[in-house]
């Protein structure tokens, strides 16, 4: 595969970018995304290069399950989100992740639902706004009551 049609979540994972990374895993890396402007819209991505949990091992996928949990209850802590919204597509980069996004009362009801699928992708949110929130949710991350389920960093 050459250097131009590599996996872009394989490549970012290499390049560690260390800025919008909240946690990892052996089997998965959060980080906020940099798609939108939604504050605390994180994304769940597969260390290993897999379609989906269907190629993933039982760990991977026990492993998943008490991530998600741990990465709403910090979105929930930090944004206060009425609803917590998670989809896999796969369709442009099959590569296995999980977009987790908040749903605030702030958010306009017709992107709500499935709406939110039409939210636009710009404007961006800006580096030192998802900085901010990678540090509040790394700080969230260390302090939150230790639970039988949660994953340490």
């Amino acid at each position: 595969m050459s250097e131009d049609t590599r996996c872009p979540i394989c490549k970012r994972q290499e390049e560690e970018q260390e800025k919008a990374v909240i946690l990892s895993t052996d089997a998965f890396v959060v980080r906020h995304s940099s798609e939108t402007n939604i504050l605390g819209y994180l994304v769940i991505e597969a260390r290993r290069h897999i379609l989906d949990l269907t190629e993933g091992t039982d760990d991977e996928a026990l492993g998943y399950g008490a991530l998600l949990k741990q990465v709403m209850s910090l979105i929930r802590k930090l944004t206060g989100a009425e609803r917590i919204y998670t989809f896999s597509l796969g369709e442009a980069v099959p590569h296995f992740h999980v977009h987790v996004i908040p749903r605030t009362d702030s958010l306009p009801r017709y992107y709500r639902g499935r709406g939110i699928m039409s939210y636009p992708l710009e404007p961006a949110l800006k580096e030192e706004q998802m900085e901010e929130v990678c540090k509040s949710l790394r700080y969230l991350l260390k302090t939150s009551p230790p639970a039988s389920t949660q994953i340490k960093p």
